[in-house]
């Protein structure tokens, strides 16, 4: 029974996965058509999402200098940009999960296991296979057959990591009233809109405050006059 449930999952999410792409597409076109009459904020909203900005000389051109060389060459264009940017996310991420999880020597991290879907003809071996596998293992408290890459990494002693976040030097937000740890957090953070915004409200409170105190404090003084 569980193995009929694993697998109506899986295809569950398969074609959940076919209708996002179909419902992106049509996105996409109704977002070209919005454009025609405003121009995007690219740095706000959904339009920092990868696959919009690159598409944006392309989607506000008419219907049919789309259909013409121009467009056409347009579209490609905007696809070949796409696939650039997505690499470039792919790498960021890839060097994320290096640095976070498979490179770490000094703490416990959860098990990674790389599964290859270059391939989407032999999907059901590479991916779909392998990964009903490890979660059957793990569900039922077994170890998979497969090992996890971060428990295999052989690289050389200079790359991995053995420095922990808990070692970093605390700092503490008095306007957001948060913690973070290490300088890049705490950069990030004081660059963010969300704290700008906080350091506004609070200076604005403030100023605010001192013109209610000063009010205050002159009608003391008229009080003590009229006395």
């Amino acid at each position: 029974m569980r193995d009929k449930r694993t697998g109506e999952g899986c295809c569950w999410r398969m074609e959940s996965v076919r209708s996002r792409r179909k419902r992106l597409a049509r996105e996409q076109t109704r977002f070209g058509e919005c454009l025609h009459s405003r121009s995007a904020d690219y740095t706000t909203g959904i339009f920092q999402s990868i696959g919009f900005k690159e598409f944006h000389a392309y989607l506000v051109l008419p219907d049919e200098e789309r259909r013409e060389k121009k467009g056409q060459e347009l579209l490609q264009k905007s696809i070949e940009d796409l696939k650039m940017v997505t690499k470039r996310y792919a790498k960021k991420q890839e060097k994320w999960i290096q640095n976070r999880l498979i490179r770490r020597s000094d703490r416990q991290v959860p098990p990674i296991y790389v599964l290859n879907c270059t391939n989407v003809d032999q999907w059901n071996s590479r991916v779909y296979e392998p990964a009903v596998a490890i979660i059957e293992a793990v569900l039922k408290g077994e170890k998979p057959e497969q090992k996890p890459v971060n428990e295999t990494f052989t690289g050389p002693v200079e790359n991995q990591i053995f420095h922990d976040s808990s070692n970093a030097e605390k700092y503490y937000c008095d306007i957001c009233e948060r913690i973070f740890i290490g300088e890049l957090q705490w950069n990030q953070h004081q660059r963010s809109n969300k704290h700008k915004r906080a350091l506004r409200r609070k200076q604005r409170l403030e100023k605010q405050k001192k013109l209610e105190e000063q009010e205050k404090l002159e009608e003391e003084r008229k009080t003590e006059k009229n006395l």
